[in-house]
């Protein structure tokens, strides 16, 4: 098998028919080559007949099928091997008709082959004229063929050699075109399995563009989504710091306290989005670590507080565990401010919302729980689908429709499970179930910390 394979490459590395020439070179290169091997043999066949000038002719010209081959594969020259090949093929041809029997010789396959060879390799402008000048060439030496039979001398000695000469043309003129043939074949079939490769590499790269702009549309919607909030919870707090002229020393200097607690909170967390929005364009998921939850959440909840605060809202946190987790912490992170925005939106001035962290042996537990509007039982259906339309708050907050359809998305990424209980005017409950636990726990007692209104 091994030996095969190696034949059948050196076999297509002669012909040039795995290099990346063109057709028409592949072409000429074939038919030259075996054309060589006719014109070999006619010279020894004619020597053998006696025939010395016809001999001599085919010696002479024999040398110049190695020189075309080499001007195609080493000088990589097409033009100059063209017009050797057909300023020689012609009068060669004409010669050979005049001192081989005429229309009894063997002149006619040849015409064939040349004709075929000519316009497969030519520029498409050259073809009609390269065929009708093959077309008269032969036409005119076949009518003097049949019609002055008497200038033309009779070398075929007898019927075995009539027979021979005639075997060994057509034998050249088939393979001629055979190899011809196989080239156009092999040459289309090379193509169009570049073709193929190429379409299905495009397919994938269409399919990786779509879904890297997919991708790219969605951290930006992501980030205005989480930044919004925190941002307008800011501006609200510079605003009325501007509109009011009646607080005191103390009461401003913690409002700068807090302000500048927020922004910052607000800057690190915009960081580490735009952090991790980076390795999600890279389809990276090296942002997999070992977390505490206390420490991962802090300063998240610490925002949410503050938002919930301008709305007059009480955030209430209580982490009952604290078990070290090994799972994308910007993942999580996404879910629990998702989940507490959409609690604040949707729930009344004067409202609860807690946020809890548990642990019941063998999953934690992240829960959200408000008291707000509630969900009703035809919106429960479809609570995690994604609908590109605007919902609003129970203050007109304007919102996308994506935040829970987030939350389902990435709770499946981290391997989580997120289910929801709702009663409409009563409130909802969203609850987060991270299976399995790491380590130990940080901090078993009892941590709750409410927002102060």
């Amino acid at each position: 098998m091994e030996k095969r394979k190696w034949v059948s490459g050196k076999w297509k590395e002669f012909f040039l028919w795995e290099a990346s020439s063109g057709m028409e070179k592949k072409i000429f290169y074939a038919a030259v080559s075996v054309m060589m091997l006719y014109v070999f043999l006619m010279m020894v066949v004619n020597f053998l007949l006696r025939q010395y000038l016809l001999g001599t002719i085919f010696l002479i010209c024999l040398p110049l099928g190695p020189y075309i081959m080499y001007l195609l594969r080493k000088k990589h020259k097409f033009n100059l091997p063209f017009f050797i090949f057909g300023f020689v093929a012609y009068p060669v041809l004409a010669i050979n008709f005049y001192l081989n029997d005429g229309v009894e010789g063997t002149s006619a396959y040849v015409f064939i082959l040349i004709n075929l060879v000519m316009t497969s390799i030519a520029p498409m402008r050259w073809v009609f004229g390269l065929a009708i000048v093959n077309i008269l060439f032969f036409v005119s030496t076949f009518y003097i063929g049949v019609f002055y039979p008497e200038v033309i001398p009779t070398n075929y000695p007898d019927k075995i050699t009539v027979f021979i000469d005639h075997s060994i043309t057509y034998l050249g003129t088939s393979l001629g075109m055979i190899f011809i043939l196989m080239t156009v074949r092999l040459f289309y079939q090379t193509h169009k399995s570049r073709s193929e490769a190429n379409e299905k590499e495009l397919i994938v790269v269409n399919r990786d563009l779509t879904n890297t702009n997919a991708q790219k549309d969605k951290i930006i919607a992501i980030l205005a989504h989480d930044l919004k909030n925190p941002l307008q919870s800011i501006m609200q707090t510079l605003e009325m710091l501007n509109e009011t002229n009646d607080l005191t020393r103390e009461e401003m200097d913690f409002i700068h306290a807090e302000l500048l607690k927020n922004t910052k909170r607000t800057y690190s967390m915009m960081e580490n989005i735009l952090e991790w929005s980076s390795f999600e364009l890279r389809g990276q998921n090296s942002r997999v670590r070992e977390v505490d939850l206390k420490s991962l959440l802090g300063d998240t909840l610490e925002i949410m507080k503050s938002i919930a605060k301008q709305k007059g809202i009480a955030l209430h946190t209580q982490f009952n565990a604290n078990p070290i987790l090994h799972l994308e912490s910007d993942r999580l992170l996404l879910i629990v401010r998702n989940l507490v925005q959409n609690a604040i939106k949707f729930t009344n001035v004067g409202g609860k919302i807690t946020f809890e962290i548990s642990y019941d042996g063998n999953d934690t537990i992240l829960s959200v729980e408000d008291n707000g509007i509630g969900i009703s039982e035809n919106q429960l259906n479809a609570i995690f689908q994604f609908e590109a339309k605007h919902t609003y708050g129970t203050a007109k907050e304007k919102g996308t429709g994506l935040g829970l359809h987030l939350c389902y998305q990435n709770a499946k990424k981290i391997g989580a499970v997120l289910s929801v209980e709702s009663k409409e005017g009563v409130g909802s409950t969203f609850s987060l179930r991270i299976p399995g636990k790491l380590g130990h726990e940080i901090e078993s007692v009892k941590w709750s910390t409410p927002s102060s209104l």
